[in-house]
């Protein structure tokens, strides 16, 4: 009986270790096909083996899009970083509620203005990850940090900026200067990101004043429009006015040689005329009569004889204009 029990657990336990085998087997192969790690083509991927970045060159720690071999995740973390996309973020430190006027005045966020108003800020950030590795390892609050970066930048900036400016004209130039002062600041500290834009979506005055910055921006905009309006008068006006004065000049300087022209040919025909009266007077008298009294008479449409001599009794006469 001893010896047949002992068969039996023998039996057993060469069963047991057969089938421990390929569960063994059937583990290890599950836990080395958990190990395969898929990396799309908008993201790269960084690989921590007990918390250390594997790889010894910039090629071999980032790991680019495609199907990827890690050990289980007890040994390596895979971070996936997407690279490709573009990020959005609020940065509403300075964009607070509430009134002004009481003591949790602290708690809401808003901005002194370099005439000493105050304003309310939000600004909207967008951003690509430039470094995966500094993104995954370096910074725990990548967000956090942003936020900070951006509101002290424009709370410094608009410190020397006229709120007038801040609402109107000198909005461009605020968000581009940020984000110049901001990337900079990033970049000494690693953050491993690209600021692509930066906006801002509202600036508002506290709620206990907003009515008169109301008037105050209704105020600089008529004045921009009125600025505006009269440079295009003048932009019109002028090539108008120019273009008369050079119709006038051009018209006067086109008698001026028309009455130059006719004054040079009367003086030069009275020349002649007077050439020959010199030589022959009573001829040129007569012809010059007859002409101009010819003339007359025509016009006058009759017949009229006159006396060619005093006194004689030849007559002559001249064609009625009938």
């Amino acid at each position: 009986m001893k010896q047949k029990s002992i068969v039996l657990f023998e039996g057993f336990l060469n069963t047991g270790i057969r089938y421990f085998k390929w569960v063994v087997v059937a583990a290890l192969a599950i836990i080395l096909l958990t190990g395969i790690y898929k990396v799309d083509s908008s993201e790269v991927a960084v690989v921590l083996r007990f918390g250390a970045l594997t790889g010894s060159t910039r090629e071999e720690q980032i790991k680019q899009p495609g199907l990827h071999f890690s050990l289980p995740s007890f040994i390596d973390e895979v971070v996936k970083v997407p690279v490709e996309r573009v990020q959005e973020l609020s940065v509403d430190a300075l964009a607070g509620s509430g009134s002004l006027t009481n003591k949790a005045i602290q708690a809401n966020g808003y901005v002194i203005t370099g005439d000493s108003n105050i304003v309310r800020m939000d600004i909207r950030l967008k951003y690509k990850i430039s470094d995966p590795v500094a993104y995954a390892l370096r910074i725990n609050d990548i967000a956090g940090t942003l936020q900070g970066i951006v509101a002290g930048e424009m709370t410094a900036l608009v410190a020397g900026t006229a709120v007038d400016d801040v609402l109107t004209t000198e909005k461009s130039e605020l968000t581009a200067k940020t984000m110049r002062n901001a990337q900079a600041v990033a970049d000494s500290v690693g953050l491993g990101v690209t600021l692509t834009n930066i906006e801002l979506t509202s600036i508002t005055p506290p709620e206990e004043a907003i009515e008169a910055f109301n008037n105050a921006t209704t105020a600089s905009v008529r004045k921009q429009t009125l600025i505006q309006q009269a440079k295009d008068y003048e932009e019109s006006a002028i090539p108008s006015a120019q273009a008369k004065s050079k119709e006038l000049v051009d018209g006067a300087n086109a008698y001026q040689s028309a009455a130059v022209a006719k004054a040079t040919s009367v003086a030069e025909e009275f020349n002649g005329l007077y050439q020959q009266y010199i030589q022959n007077p009573d001829v040129i008298f007569n012809g010059v009569f007859r002409t101009r009294v010819g003339k007359v008479l025509t016009q006058s449409g009759a017949t009229v004889v006159v006396p060619q001599t005093e006194g004689g009794s030849t007559r002559l006469i001249l064609p009625s204009g009938k």
